[in-house]
């Protein structure tokens, strides 16, 4: 079935596409954070009003999602990269949204509703680990700054109009009404992956090597090095003397070797496959995994105890708005963000990652006072669209940097590296709502916002610092 449609000549050029893989992984990373959102901001109607469970519990319902992304996630990382395919996880996880729906649909327990958010969770640490993975497959060549901004660009239309949807189908239908979108989205996927969409690694094996020209090669024969054999990433002044031929698109001073990089092609054969726990013991995969767990930790924890605060508080029981508003914040940021993280890097190097995820840390609590000694509401949202900022700022650099590092070194890691991203999502959103949310009942918004989010920022912040430093001494040394 499959080979026949790559037969049909306007059907196999659009399977066949590098372009096709990053437009589908966008279109399938906005499904997976809209079927998110449906419930976000209606979760007080379904578990107070309808289900009659205590506040706390939002937390806990929202911890489910991450639990199920920890097992989705990893897993399916260690059996692509070793079975070496997407294309059936991708597929895999489309199954499980269909199912996660179902379960919704006939949910009447509080326990059922864990049990589809612990579903729906799994699907989505399946799903981006995978559509992550299969945009780094098919753009070896650059930093994938702008071109994750991009998918999470799609991500984050989802997130702003989720809230709305899942709201006015609650109002009309209740749960019944959630889940059939949910259930149709799972379908769509199946039958969108069958027709439209090849494996991302069987487009990466048909790149063409190319080998450098002749005058590339003797412009770099007075300092080369191994770059499959690098525990990190290279030096700033290696790089930046043109020594390392990669296919990760960094900047270097020899235009025809630049060329070459940013067609998209490898020039060496990828090694062996670095196993999942040795990997993130790599500097700038432990400092991204870091920075992740902070960037959504604090953003899931505000999804819980936002709308009890405005409720609370303003007197504001619909809050399906203040996610509009925070969406509508990070969809117009996150293209800015990717192109100025990309040319940050390319212009001053790769340390330059890490002070822009330092600076979104700081900025982000700054942003959380804002928001936790307002006094009106549009000072709230104020704090809200900035933190949508200073969030990109430590998300992007991070979440690109996975894809970075597998492709400078040449290892045969992408999922498994992506799959760290996802886990680290995941215990962001498991650690940290659960207690938000219930130190809300004793102490109010203030206090806990201010504390949680000046721990784990700070924590952030240092490790952000270690590479940048770390660099400076070589170059003192050298």
């Amino acid at each position: 079935m499959l080979n026949l449609l790559d037969r049909v000549p306007f059907l196999g050029q659009i399977r066949h596409s590098p372009h096709t893989i990053w437009a589908m992984a966008s279109i399938f990373l906005f499904i997976d954070t809209f079927i998110y959102a449906l419930t976000v901001a209606n979760l007080p109607d379904i578990l107070q009003d309808t289900l009659h469970v205590s506040e706390s519990s939002n937390g806990v319902v929202t911890a489910m999602f991450g639990i199920g992304a920890v097992f989705g996630g990893p897993i399916a990382g260690v059996l692509s990269d070793r079975l070496y395919f997407r294309w059936k996880l991708q597929l895999t996880a489309a199954f499980t949204y269909t199912t996660a729906g179902v379960v919704f649909y006939i949910s009447k327990h509080y326990y059922q509703l864990l049990i589809f958010r612990f579903i729906n969770g799994v699907a989505s640490g399946i799903a981006c680990t995978m559509l992550y993975s299969a945009v780094g497959d098919v753009y070896p060549a650059d930093l994938l700054g702008f071109k994750v901004s991009i998918v999470y660009f799609a991500n984050n239309i989802a997130y702003t109009i989720g809230p709305v949807v899942g709201q006015r189908l609650f109002d009309l239908n209740g749960i019944h009404g959630t889940s059939s979108i949910v259930i149709a989205f799972g379908i769509f996927e199946v039958f969108v992956l069958t027709l439209f969409i090849k494996d991302s690694l069987v487009l990466r094996d048909k790149l063409d090597l190319v080998q450098p020209p002749a005058t590339a090669l003797q412009d770099s024969s007075s300092s080369t090095c191994d770059a499959s054999s690098r525990k990190d990433y290279p030096t700033t002044d290696e790089i930046n003397g043109g020594v390392c031929l990669s296919p990760a698109g960094y900047s270097e001073v020899n235009s025809t070797t630049k060329a070459i990089q940013h067609k998209g092609q490898v020039i060496e054969s990828e090694q062996p496959d670095i196993p999942l726990w040795r990997l993130v013991l790599r500097l700038p995969v432990l400092v991204a995994t870091i920075t992740i767990i902070a960037s959504i930790g604090v953003q899931c924890t505000l999804e819980g105890m936002v709308p009890l605060h405005l409720d609370d508080k303003f007197g504001k029981s619909d809050s399906s708005m203040v996610f509009v508003i925070f969406g509508l914040a990070l969809t117009i940021l996150v293209p800015c963000v990717g192109s100025l993280s990309n040319w940050l890097i390319e212009k001053w190097g790769e340390s330059m990652r890490y002070y822009v995820m330092f600076a979104g840390a700081i900025g982000t609590i700054f942003t959380m006072l804002i928001m936790a000694l307002a006094n009106t509401y549009a000072a709230m949202m104020v704090g809200y669209v900035l933190f949508a900022f200073t969030n990109l700022c430590m998300f992007i650099p991070s979440q690109s940097a996975f894809g970075d590092f597998v492709n400078y070194t040449k290892v045969d890691s992408m999922a498994q590296s992506y799959a760290l991203s996802t886990l680290a999502w995941a215990i962001g959103a498991i650690a940290l709502p659960p207690i938000g949310t219930a130190l809300y009942s004793d102490y109010g918004f203030t206090k806990p916002l201010i504390g949680i989010s000046t721990t784990i920022c700070m924590l952030c912040a240092g490790s952000c610092l270690i590479f940048p430093i770390r660099e400076r001494m070589r170059a003192k040394r050298q």
